[in-house]
């Protein structure tokens, strides 16, 4: 499971009071709230955002290293240029993890705990804040897509591969006043530490996700 990270948040929290307050609040000041979009102010990043925690094994990764070296031999047989192109396994979608029945603990953690970690956090920042306090947010912070993969840690070696939890989603904030257009979105990405067998978030029909 992946935690707020304080330094993460405090990134989040500084940038949305420092440019998303009003200078004069026309209500009485209130709580800076987060909510979950699956359409965020800018064109999401994913087609559609996964509703499950999905899986990307060492042979995901090999595939797509294939393609993309059958892809520039044609072009190079057929006399065009070759342009090399580098991806992270992070970029790959992965598959759905078959073979479980109780698919409770697959559902993708964003709109839900990851959004309520991140709710507590920012609560906890403004507490510590008296100028924060005194400012009134119309406009929540929103975390728009994401998603969750289980990736493998290490591409070579003959043993198992272990693997981390990743989430990757966008963060934006509507400013207050003046124009909303071209606002900021901040792409997050976090994993867990360390990373683990795949028969640890097996168990117990993926519980420890």
């Amino acid at each position: 499971m992946i935690k707020v990270n304080k330094i993460f948040i405090g990134a989040i929290a500084s940038a949305a009071l420092l440019a998303g307050c009003k200078t004069t609040p026309k209500a009485p000041p209130g709580p800076l709230k987060v909510t979950y979009s699956k359409a965020p102010y800018a064109a999401p990043r994913l087609k559609e955002t996964p509703t499950e925690v999905r899986i990307v094994r060492r042979e995901e990764t090999s595939a797509a290293v294939a393609a993309q070296v059958g892809v520039h031999l044609l072009m190079a047989a057929l006399g065009g240029g070759v342009a090399v192109n580098t991806f992270n396994k992070e970029d790959l979608k992965g598959v759905p993890i078959e073979d479980v029945i109780d698919r409770q603990y697959l559902n993708n953690p964003v709109p839900t705990s990851f959004v309520q970690s991140l709710q507590e956090a920012v609560d906890a920042s403004i507490a510590e804040n008296p100028w924060a306090q005194q400012k009134s947010f119309s406009y929540p912070l929103v975390v728009g897509g994401g998603s969750a993969q289980l990736i493998y840690d290490n591409l070579m070696g003959t043993d198992d591969a272990n693997y981390q939890l990743v989430l990757d989603l966008d963060v934006s904030k509507a400013r207050e006043a003046g124009k909303r257009k071209n606002l900021p979105v901040v792409r997050c990405s976090g994993r867990s530490e360390p990373a683990h067998p795949l028969a640890y978030w097996a168990e117990d029909s993926y519980r420890n996700v």
